[in-house]
């Protein structure tokens, strides 16, 4: 978590609509208070492109919520979609960002202080 504030971190409004509904209202109160640390941390609502969907069905990912989040990230410019999915991870080639487990790209990208 000491990590968020040094990154630029940018969701689909649509992901934190169905985080939200799987979260009590008292988890829902922890994970925007985790979301308010991150300062470059952007909630995008706007439709994705269905150009980039319709790529990322193509590319063997499941059309209704796989496809969507890969075409999000390449539309958003992400260098990395951080995901424990196994769809992302064994499926996905050819996609505009890298797909890396949460603790690979910690162990890249994190030196803790000692």
């Amino acid at each position: 978590m000491s990590l968020l504030p040094s990154l630029d971190v940018v969701l689909p409004g649509l992901v934190i609509k169905e985080v939200s509904r799987n979260l009590s209202e008292r988890q829902i109160k922890v994970l925007f208070s985790l979301l308010e640390k991150v300062p470059q941390m952007r909630i995008i609502y706007e439709p994705v492109p269905a150009s980039l969907v319709r790529k990322y069905v193509s590319l063997g990912l499941p059309e209704k919520a796989d496809a969507f989040i890969g075409a999000f990230a390449e539309w958003q410019g992400a260098r990395y979609l951080i995901s424990e999915n196994r769809h992302f991870l064994s499926e996905l080639s050819g996609a505009a960002f890298e797909v890396i487990k949460p603790e690979v790209f910690l162990a890249r990208h994190y030196q803790p202080m000692l």
